[in-house]
Parts: C-alpha cells; structure tokens; sequence
C-alpha cells in the first residue's frame, strides 16, 4: 500500500516536472506554422481574418502547427500554451487550434470567456470537419484549416455582432502603402523619359517654375507613404499575445487523432 502511495506520488512529481519543463516556442503571428504545412497564401490569409477579428472584438484567434510535442499529450501542451503566450482578450476570449505533426494530433483549448457560445459540441464538429481533410497519406492541410477557421471566425463573428471582409485595417494599410510606392515608380520613370524626349530642358523649366512660382511645390513622392510596417513593427504593433490579460483557459475545448 505505501509503494502504491509512493509510486503514485513520484508519478505526480513527474508530471508537474515535465510540465514546467516543456519547450514553448515564441509567438510569431497569429498563424504560427512551425511544422512548415501551410502555403503561404493560406498563412497570411487566415492571419489577416484573425487579425481583422481582434480589432472588431478583442478575440484571439491563434494556430499552431508543430513538428512534435515531446513527451506531452496535446491536452496539456495546448493549456500549458494557452497559458504561456496569454491568449485572448482582457475577458478570456480567445481559442487556440494545435496541431501535433509526428503524434497526428490536433487540439481545440478554449478561452474561459468564450465556452459559451464555442462549446464542447461545436468544437467537435469542427474536428471532424478538419479531420475530414486529414487522411493519413492525403492530407489536404491549407484546406483542413480554411475550413476550420471559418466555422470558428463565423461563430465568434456572430456571437460578437461584426460582419468579417475578409481585409483588415493592417492589410488595407499595408496595400495602401504599397500602391503608394508603386505610383512614385511610375512617376519616376515617366520623369526620366520627359528628361531624354526634352533633351534635359525640363529640368530647367523646374528650375524656372521653382524661382517664380514659389516654394509650394515640396519634394517629388513627399514622404513615402509612411508603411505600416515601418511605425508599427508589422505584425507587432498589435502588441503580441502578452498584453490583454488573457491566458485564462476554461478547460473546455476538445480535438483527437487524425
């Protein structure tokens, strides 16, 4: 009886060893591919959705693929992640999709907050949905997560009253910005060529214009467009997973193997 006790005490020390020691990676977006699945078009485009839902309501919306979860189960690494990287807002609202490559595992762990309207039985159809894409030898990864994340993105959309584009404020400032630099080329080039069909003569038509016409005509592109990369730090001028008091998860959730 005192062995039983003993081994079963020692087992519990194990546990919690093992689960403080267990190696986290960084958060590099909202879309966090370590496992190399997806294309890139599916990243940033499933990035952009969660980026577009944490402006209108404040939920993190987070995956993760990764080669190999060690010797955890996808139960405790998902928490243990959940946890580290502090997803969800201010109120817990937050869902994590984990994908475990080499132990073909995937794992739903939902914020506290948001067990209300993504429940256990939601989240089991969309496991089912995402393993349906999942047929050992035939895996259709981009098409396994658009999927999934569209049920969730539509669920918290419609919890939360919004209606998603499909284009957040990021990616319509980053186009912005990159059309902004496309029409300072073209207008270079076009100099250019009124400098060779003049023969060098506008530039001192400018010249004439600058000296009568005062000094109102500023520089040629005037500031660049000011990318939203440039002020912000890309992606992380949302501040990361760290500062909106998330982390909190309720247990509910769910997933299995693939």
């Amino acid at each position: 009886m005192k062995f039983k006790r003993f081994c079963l005490i020692i087992g519990l020390i194990l546990q919690v060893v093992l689960l403080f020691s267990i190696d986290i990676p960084e958060p590099v977006g909202f879309v966090n591919d370590f496992a190399n699945l997806l294309s890139e078009e599916t990243r940033n485009k499933i990035n952009d959705w969660a980026i577009e839902l944490r402006e209108k309501t404040d939920v993190d919306f987070v995956i993760v693929t990764l080669p190999d979860i060690g010797e955890m189960n996808e139960v405790d690494y998902g928490v243990k992640l959940y946890e580290k990287w502090k997803i969800g807002s201010k109120h817990d609202e937050g869902v994590l999709v984990l994908l475990a490559l080499k132990e073909r595992k995937l794992r739903f762990e939902v914020g506290y907050g948001s067990e209300g309207y993504l429940t256990d039985a939601y989240i089991n159809q969309v496991y089912t949905t995402m393993k349906s894409y999942l047929s050992k030898g035939n895996e259709n990864w981009d098409e396994a997560f658009i999927q999934g994340s569209l049920m969730l993105l539509s669920t918290i959309a419609k919890e939360k009253g919004v209606t998603l584009t499909g284009l957040s404020d990021y990616a319509k400032r980053k186009n912005t910005s990159s059309s902004g630099g496309l029409g300072i080329f073209a207008f270079l080039v076009i100099f250019v060529i009124l400098i060779i069909v003049t023969r060098g003569r506008i530039l001192e038509w400018l010249l004439w214009f600058s000296i009568f016409g005062g000094r109102g005509g500023g520089s040629f592109g005037g500031k660049g467009g000011n990318s939203w990369g440039s002020g912000n730090g890309g992606f992380g001028g949302f501040g990361g997973f760290g500062g909106f008091g998330g982390g909190r998860s309720g247990g509910g959730g769910g997933g299995g193997g693939f």
